[in-house]
């Protein structure tokens, strides 16, 4: 390489290529299977003021998304402190990259769906907002790093940004009511000012890492350490396995929480500004229990991952010769990932419980409480959903090949892609919604299929027993009855759709047999 800052480049895109396709992949799949839905449900007005609404929630969680995949893949400028390169420069040439790409990312995304959907959606004001606040909060999470400030940094950024994004369209604190069609020359100036603050506050933040200087602190966490911590240490456990569940939990167990309750916090604050309608309140929390299966696609790769860095997930030395067996480590894995999702979802119940309460207290329920569509099923089918998304996702990581798991995950956006676009251009709507039923009904059996094969691979590997197996098949005959029941009663959708749940449910017991596999294929390579 002629420069440092050219090998910077190069060796960011070429060591994270498989973390930003996987960034690209996240960041779009939930806008296309949203719009796709939609226009298979009978298509939608692009003018329509819900898709305004659509549109700034989607630029924000694209942004996050690929955002998230840019700092994976630059990783962080901690590692590079080394290099014969000034602090100023090694700040400009980390936040130009990222800039440079979550804009083109933003903008060739926009102009996809656009053409895919026949949206109206603008380009230029979002990608540009998007490079500004990724490097806000690079410059933030750069300052604060392994400080107790972060926490709350990153929030106030995150709420300044985020009114000043809304501001765009529409009342800062109303619904949405237009599209940020027209980028003036005082927003340009507002976002280079943003630009220009955050790598000020980059190179402040940078140049004290490398000296090797703490952030200043009020000393508060260390006196709730100091009041709070248990006189009685523990020294020892009774088992591998025991040890193993206490060192998983304490880097693993409270993720999953943790974000729930920021969510709810944040959510519950942005109502309080911007709308103060029961009805909408309810909604949210309904709509925020769904996302957590969103949720496990993002954590389960963490929670998975056995390996000796962030970065890497093929298992090191030093856990691949703790003495456990594959399948006790998996399954000690399984229980923290099955606890992590417990008692994130019941602070989710439990906060719906309290909203429930409170309405009916001060008499402002609304009627009806809950949306036409939402019935009993729906609150055990977000744990469920959970757990089935954040298992096969750790299991995914258990195996510890990235490489395989970006082709898994790039060959599924590609396929849906691809399958938008056959049956938007090529079939009519009456042939549309047969291979619609037609891929519900053959993902449904594939489920299944699949399930059956991971329990027999793991039954002849000795990885699982027949207890284990005889407990899971009574769990999804018990599961799918009740699906079948549900269809017998109210049989309002074709039955394939009732086929590819019964196959969900397979899933849902499948990561018994695939976390142990998975595990083997990382430990044994």
């Amino acid at each position: 390489m002629r420069s440092i800052p050219l090998a910077m480049t190069w060796e960011a895109l070429q060591r994270g290529r498989w973390g930003l396709l996987l960034g690209l992949l996240g960041a779009n799949l939930m806008p296309v299977l949203l719009l796709a839905a939609l226009g298979h449900e009978g298509g939608f007005d692009p003018e329509d003021h819900s898709l305004t609404v659509m549109h700034v929630v989607l630029v924000q969680m694209n942004m996050f998304a690929f955002g998230a995949a840019i700092y994976s893949a630059q990783g962080t400028p901690s590692r590079l402190y080394s290099y014969p390169i000034r602090t100023e420069s090694l700040v400009a040439w980390h936040m130009l990259l990222a800039m440079a790409l979550v804009a083109l990312e933003m903008s060739a995304s926009t102009a996809v769906l656009n053409a895919l959907f026949g949206l109206h959606w603008p380009l230029w004001g979002p990608a540009l907002f998007s490079a500004a606040a990724l490097v806000a909060i690079q410059a933030t999470l750069w300052l604060t790093e392994k400080s107790a400030w972060l926490l709350f940094a990153m929030t106030l950024v995150a709420a300044g940004l985020g009114l000043w994004l809304k501001s765009r369209f529409g009342p800062m604190f109303s619904q949405p009511t237009r599209l940020w069609l027209e980028v003036t020359s005082s927003e340009v100036a507002t976002l280079l000012a943003v630009v220009a603050l955050s790598y000020w506050v980059a190179i402040i933040g940078v140049a004290r890492n490398r000296c090797g200087e703490p952030l200043g602190s009020l000393g508060i966490v260390a006196w709730f350490v100091r009041v709070f911590e248990d006189p009685e240490v523990r020294l020892s456990f009774r088992s591998p396995a025991e040890a193993q569940f206490w060192f998983e939990w304490r880097k693993k167990g409270w993720l999953v929480t943790g974000i729930v309750n920021f969510c709810l916090m944040l959510g519950l604050v942005a109502w309080l500004i911007f709308n103060r309608d029961p009805k909408e309140l309810v909604e949210g929390f309904l709509v925020g229990g769904g996302l957590l299966s969103t949720l496990g696609l993002a954590v389960g790769l963490i929670v998975g991952n056995a390996g000796p860095s962030d970065s890497n997930l093929e298992m090191g030395h030093f856990l691949g010769t703790r003495p456990m067996t594959s399948a006790d480590m998996s399954r000690t894995i399984l229980k923290t990932a099955a606890l992590s999702v417990l008692i994130a979802w019941a602070t989710w119940a439990a906060a719906f419980l309290i909203l429930f309460g409170i309405l009916l207290a001060t008499q402002t329920m609304p009627q009806p409480f809950l949306p036409s569509g939402v019935q009993w099923w729906y609150f055990p089918a977000t744990l469920l959903g959970s757990w089935t998304v954040l298992a096969l996702v750790t299991s995914l990581g258990l195996a510890g090949r990235m490489t395989w798991i970006g082709f898994l995950f790039f060959g599924l956006f590609g396929l849906i892609i691809a399958l938008c676009l056959f049956s938007k251009f090529a079939l009519s709507h009456a042939a549309q919604s047969q291979l619609f039923y037609g891929l519900m009904a053959a993902g449904g059996i594939a489920f299944v299929l699949g399930t059956v094969w991971a329990y027999a691979a793991a039954l002849r590997r000795s990885l699982v027993g027949g207890p284990v197996v005889c407990a899971a098949a009574s769990v999804w005959i018990a599961l799918s009855a009740v699906v079948m029941l549900e269809w017998v009663r109210h049989p309002v959708e074709q039955f394939p759709v009732y086929l590819f749940t019964i196959g969900l449910m397979a899933a849902a017991v499948a990561p018994l047999a695939t976390a142990p596999l998975a595990l083997t294929w990382n430990r044994n390579r």
